[in-house]
């Protein structure tokens, strides 16, 4: 085998467990929001159990990169760009799971009370619109990756979205309660919100730097 083709395999394999770690990235996300959506309900503790569980997946897999990465050794150059978006994509569902633990902290009679229950539910919709952008572009990779940069500003105009409501939300909050228990952990729940969609955004600019050397 020639080595060319033991550093395409190699590619592709790295590729693959990167897709994985996006689509566990989405999946955790949108149980967020799912759980948030069930919030009245009675089992929301299975969700928190999913994103915890998908939050061991992505360590596993980021393991499972570096092991990859080691054994292909001076045949690829961006090695950092590659292992820097592992550790981004972990960081994210580590911050959906400490999002889940305060969302269910969360009094939906308080939420709906001072008006920003649909707001949120708003936020998290879009939330999960920016990691299964990020899962498109780790797709891109893989087919052509000179084409990754075309998906980035829908990325960017999301980041701006959640960025602004979550200041309108976080005002909105601020001058509608002096519930302050409450208070903190909605905003607490909002700024984690606002938190995920910077990474996504660093997530994001980092694939394009990966695509240079793929």
């Amino acid at each position: 085998m020639y080595l060319g083709e033991q550093e395409l395999q190699a590619k592709r394999r790295i590729l693959s467990v990167l897709l994985d770690e996006s689509r566990k990235s989405v999946e955790a996300t949108r149980e967020l929001s799912e759980m948030y959506s069930k919030l009245a309900g009675t089992n929301i503790e299975s969700y928190r159990v999913s994103i915890a569980q998908a939050s061991a997946d992505l360590k596993g897999s980021r393991r499972a990169l570096t092991r990859n990465i080691a054994e292909m050794g001076t045949m690829l150059l961006n090695k950092e760009d590659i292992m820097r978006v592992a550790y981004q994509f972990e960081e994210l569902v580590d911050t959906v799971e400490g999002a889940s633990f305060r969302l269910a902290q969360l009094d939906m009679k308080f939420i709906h009370k001072i008006g920003v229950d649909r707001d949120i539910g708003e936020l998290l919709e879009m939330l999960v619109d920016i990691v299964s952008r990020i899962n498109e572009i780790v797709r891109m990779l893989q087919i052509n990756p000179e084409k990754t940069s075309d998906l980035l500003p829908p990325i960017e105009d999301i980041e701006k979205k959640i960025d602004n409501r979550y200041r309108q939300v976080v005002v909105q909050m601020l001058n509608a309660s002096t519930d302050y228990k409450n208070l903190i952990i909605t905003k607490d729940l909002v700024e984690r919100i606002d938190e995920l969609s910077d990474i996504s955004l660093k997530i994001s600019d980092s694939l394009i730097i990966v695509s240079i050397g793929i």
